[in-house]
């Protein structure tokens, strides 16, 4: 039950920020780039004035403005989504694990091989070529040996 109440309370802050974050954000674009103000009535009391006057859509400028918001409630749902999704103590600890990385990297602690260090090529395969001859079993070297131990096996046999 309580885990329940603390995911809801996530959940909630989270989409208060977000929510937040996005108005602002989208809003600051839309000014810079239309000098438009979603969040100020007399910016669409302009756009009902200019629908009421016959005005239609001549530019690209105005084709992106009106995808724009047709696009923004889509655009808070899928960063609604992955804002709830995030892991944000790896988000806030990431800073330090970015100065741990770098730091440790230049202290010359590497686990990379430096190739001018290594035994070439021929030298790697004589040194597997004698650990898989030690592997194998001896054979004999001709049918009389072998007919001869055989021959001893069965003597002491009897």
């Amino acid at each position: 039950m309580i885990k329940k109440i603390f995911r809801l309370l996530r959940g909630l802050i989270i989409l208060v920020g977000w929510t937040y974050v996005f108005i602002y954000l989208t809003n600051l674009l839309f000014v810079v780039i239309w000098n438009f103000d979603f969040m100020s009535s007399s910016s669409w009391r302009v756009m009902e004035q200019y629908w009421e006057n016959g005005g239609i859509i001549k530019s690209a400028s105005d084709v992106l403005l009106f995808v724009g918001l047709f696009a923004l409630p889509i655009l808070w749902l899928i960063g609604l989504r992955r804002a709830l999704k995030a892991k944000y103590l790896q988000l806030i600890f990431s800073p330090f694990k970015f100065i741990y990385n770098l730091f440790n990297r230049s202290s010359g602690n590497t686990d990379r091989i430096s190739i001018r260090y290594t035994k070439s090529n021929e030298q790697k395969v004589e040194e597997i070529r004698g650990q898989l001859e030690s592997l194998k079993p001896k054979k004999a070297q001709s049918s009389q040996g072998i007919r001869s131990s055989i021959k001893e096996k069965i003597s002491n046999d009897l």
